[in-house]
C-alpha cells in the first residue's frame, strides 16, 4: 500500500490533539481525579458564595431563589476568570515545546484554550446540577438567551486570553498584575448583586464592563423582563477587538521575545 503524506490540516490537528492530551496529563496528573479537581474548584467558588449568603440571610436581590441568583451571576465570571488566566499560563508552562518544528506558539495557545473550554463547560454543568439537586428550579425560561450568554462568555474569555498571552511574553509580571484586573471586573459586574443599585455616577462607568452585559444576558434567560439592556453587540465588538489585537501580537510581537 502506497504511503500517503498527511495534509497540513491533518498534521495541525494531530499536534493540537497531542498538546491537549499532554496538557491534561501534566497539569492534572493523568488521572480523572486530578481533572475532577480542576472541574470542581470553580464549583466550590460558587457554592461558598451561596453558602455565605444563606448563612447571613442576605435578602435575594431578585426572584425568590438565592441559589439561582448566585449561580446565574457567577457562571459568566467563572468562565471568564479561569479561561482568560489559564490561557496565558499555557505558553509559560510549555515554552520548551515551541522548539519542536511541528509545534507553533499558536498551537500551544489554542490547545490550552480548548482544554479550558471543556473544563469550564463541565464546571458550569456541575454547578447547575448541584443547584438542581438542592431543589432550585434551574431550568431557563429562555434557553436561547442562556446559550448565547455562555457562548459569548467563552468568546470574551478567549479574546482576553489572547491579549494576556502577548502581555505575559512582554511583561512577565502581568501574570500577577492581571489578578487586580480580574478583581475590578468581578466587583463591577453585578455577579453577586444588582448593578442597577449602584450610585448613578458609578453605574455610568461600569456599563463599559463587558462582564456586566454577560451577567445580564445570562440572567435574562431565567428572569422574565430582566436584562433587556445587556448588549450582545457590545460584547462581540469588544471581543473582536481584543482578538485582533491579541492574534496580531502573537503573530508579530511574540516571536521577537521568543528569539
Amino acid at each position: 500500500m502506497a504511503y500517503q503524506a498527511k495534509s497540513a490540516l491533518d498534521v495541525q490537528l494531530d499536534v493540537l490533539g497531542a498538546l491537549i492530551l499532554r496538557d491534561i496529563r501534566t497539569r492534572f496528573g493523568g488521572t480523572m481525579w486530578g481533572y475532577s479537581l480542576a472541574v470542581g474548584w470553580p464549583c466550590a467558588h460558587i457554592l461558598v458564595i451561596a453558602s455565605i449568603y444563606g448563612i447571613r440571610h442576605v435578602p435575594v436581590p431578585m426572584g425568590d431563589s438565592l441559589m439561582l441568583f448566585v449561580v446565574t451571576g457567577l457562571a459568566p465570571y467563572i468562565i471568564f476568570n479561569y479561561m482568560s488566566r489559564k490561557m496565558m499560563e499555557g505558553p509559560m508552562q510549555n515554552k520548551q515545546l515551541i522548539y519542536f518544528p511541528q509545534v507553533k506558539f499558536l498551537d500551544v495557545v489554542f490547545s490550552r484554550a480548548l482544554v479550558e473550554v471543556c473544563t469550564s463547560s463541565l464546571s458550569i454543568s456541575l454547578v447547575f446540577f448541584i443547584a438542581w439537586c438542592v431543589g432550585t428550579n434551574i431550568l431557563p425560561i429562555d434557553s436561547f438567551n442562556f446559550c448565547i450568554a455562555m457562548l459569548l462568555c467563552i468568546i470574551f474569555a478567549m479574546s482576553m486570553g489572547f491579549v494576556n498571552v502577548v502581555l505575559t511574553q512582554i511583561f512577565p509580571f502581568w501574570q500577577v498584575a492581571y489578578i487586580a484586573v480580574v478583581i475590578m471586573i468581578y466587583f463591577t459586574s453585578g455577579a453577586f448583586f444588582l448593578a442597577e443599585t449602584m450610585p448613578g455616577i458609578v453605574y455610568d462607568y461600569v456599563q463599559w464592563n463587558p462582564l456586566l452585559h454577560l451577567v445580564r444576558i445570562c440572567r435574562s434567560g431565567f428572569y422574565p423582563g430582566y436584562g433587556a439592556d445587556g448588549s450582545v453587540m457590545y460584547v462581540l465588538v469588544v471581543s473582536g477587538t481584543l482578538s485582533v489585537i491579541g492574534l496580531l501580537g502573537i503573530r508579530f510581537v511574540v516571536p521577537r521575545f521568543l528569539n
